[in-house]
């Protein structure tokens, strides 16, 4: 997870899904969650939402194709507890079902708040880890982060370093990576590695 600044919203959301949505809540103030199924107006701006980001999820810090993940449009303050954020742009996160699947009603670090190297990426482990110098409670917050959104879990430590290993054998450029895969980028560069990589992360002799 990276630092993302928050994009304008689309000259449209407010007809198409704040004034419904909202049109919705004052007649339903507290909806159960067969009735915000039904006023899911938050969907309708999802194609503009990936369109905004560039098709990077905002927790993983990866790109996703459209045709083999879903999107899935995260409120990051949770609709069930903060009603009147359901239906503003500034509180939608890029994400793919499974990754929302995981986060939930959960509260995790903010991809708009925090900054660059508060999650590092660890090399070679591809691990993602807090900052060493955060104080015992942002500590907390990050390593429940980490845990919340699965994001050391083999499957997506094993892919973050299947990916740097596709950048050391030449196989993607570093402009693709910094396009498509911002976070181990952004780590690549932070801590200086990007000439040093080859020898920290060593590829199968049979390559």
């Amino acid at each position: 997870m990276i630092h993302i600044d928050l994009k304008p919203e689309p000259p449209d959301f407010d007809s198409r899904v704040r004034q419904p949505g909202n049109a919705f809540l004052s007649k339903t103030p507290t909806p159960n969650s067969k009735q915000w199924s039904k006023n899911n107006y938050w969907s309708r701006c999802s194609l503009q939402l990936y369109q905004a980001y560039g098709g990077i999820c905002a927790y993983s810090g990866e790109w996703f194709s459209r045709t083999t993940a879903s999107i899935s449009v995260d409120h990051f303050y949770p609709k069930s507890t903060h009603q009147e954020k359901a239906y503003e742009w500034d509180n939608y996160r890029l994400t793919t079902q499974v990754m929302n699947g995981y986060k939930g009603d959960k509260i995790v670090l903010d991809p708009f708040e925090i900054h660059d190297g508060d999650l590092i990426l660890d090399f070679p482990s591809c691990l993602v880890k807090p900052r060493n110098d955060m104080s015992p409670a942002e500590k907390s917050k990050a390593k429940a982060t980490i845990q919340i959104l699965h994001l050391n879990d083999e499957d997506q430590a094993d892919r973050r370093c299947e990916i740097i290993m596709e950048y050391i054998s030449g196989n993607i450029s570093r402009s693709f990576l910094e396009s498509k895969y911002p976070f181990i980028a952004e780590e690549l560069n932070r801590q200086g590695l990007y000439d040093r990589i080859k020898e920290i992360i060593k590829l199968p002799s049979y390559i």
